[in-house]
C-alpha cells in the first residue's frame, strides 16, 4: 500500500513539474541601441583640404512640426560639418568648389519604413522597433561632385530620446555621426 501512495505522488509530482511552463524573459530595451550599416560604392578618395558642401534631404511628409525638423536637420548639420573638419576637411557653402558632397536625412520609423529605406538608399541598418519607443534613421552618403556618383553611403538607425535636454542632443547627434563616419574614413 505505501509503495501505491509513493507511486502516486511521484506520478502527481512529476505530471506537476512537466505542466511548469518557463518562459523566458523579454529582452532588455537599451534605448540607446544603434545599428550602423555603410557601403563603399566606389574606390574615390579625398585627401584632405578637399572641400565639401551639404546637401540635406528632407521626408515629403513627416509626422514632426516644421520647427522640429529643422532643428533635428540642424543638429545634424553641425555634427557632419565639425567631424570632416576635424579629419582635416573644409565646409565650403559654395556648391560649385565642393570635391564632394555630403546628403543626409533624418526620419521617424512611422514616416520612412525600413523597406523604403532599403528601396531607395540600398542598405539598412535592420534595427528592429520596440513598443513605447521611436525609431528613428540617419542616412548620410558622400557624391563625388567631378562625377555625380555616390562615393560612399551610411546608414544609422536608434531611439529617439525625447526628454533629452539641447546639451544631451549634440552630444548625442555627434556620437551618431563620429560612429557613422568613422566607417567612411576607414575606406577612404
Amino acid at each position: 500500500m505505501k509503495k501505491n501512495i509513493s507511486l502516486t505522488i511521484a506520478l502527481f509530482s512529476s505530471l506537476l513539474v512537466s505542466a511548469c511552463v518557463t518562459v523566458p524573459p523579454e529582452p532588455q530595451v537599451n534605448r540607446n541601441q544603434l545599428a550602423i550599416s555603410s557601403v563603399r560604392d566606389i574606390p574615390i578618395s579625398y585627401s584632405p583640404g578637399s572641400t565639401f558642401s551639404l546637401a540635406p534631404k528632407y521626408v515629403k511628409a513627416t509626422s514632426l512640426k516644421a520647427e522640429q525638423t529643422q532643428a533635428v536637420y540642424k543638429l545634424y548639420a553641425d555634427a557632419i560639418i565639425s567631424d570632416l573638419m576635424k579629419h582635416g576637411f573644409y565646409n565650403t557653402r559654395n556648391a560649385q568648389n565642393s570635391t564632394f558632397y555630403v546628403g543626409f536625412g533624418v526620419a521617424l520609423a512611422s514616416d520612412l519604413s525600413d523597406e523604403t529605406i532599403n528601396h531607395e538608399f540600398g542598405i539598412t541598418p535592420g534595427l528592429p522597433g520596440r513598443d513605447g519607443l521611436k525609431k528613428g534613421s540617419f542616412l548620410i552618403y558622400i557624391e563625388d561632385a567631378r562625377t555625380g556618383k555616390k562615393v560612399w553611403r551610411g546608414a544609422v538607425q536608434g531611439f529617439v530620446h525625447e526628454d533629452s535636454n539641447e546639451a544631451q542632443k549634440i552630444y548625442r547627434t555627434a556620437a551618431i555621426v563620429s560612429r557613422v563616419m568613422k566607417q567612411f574614413y576607414a575606406t577612404n
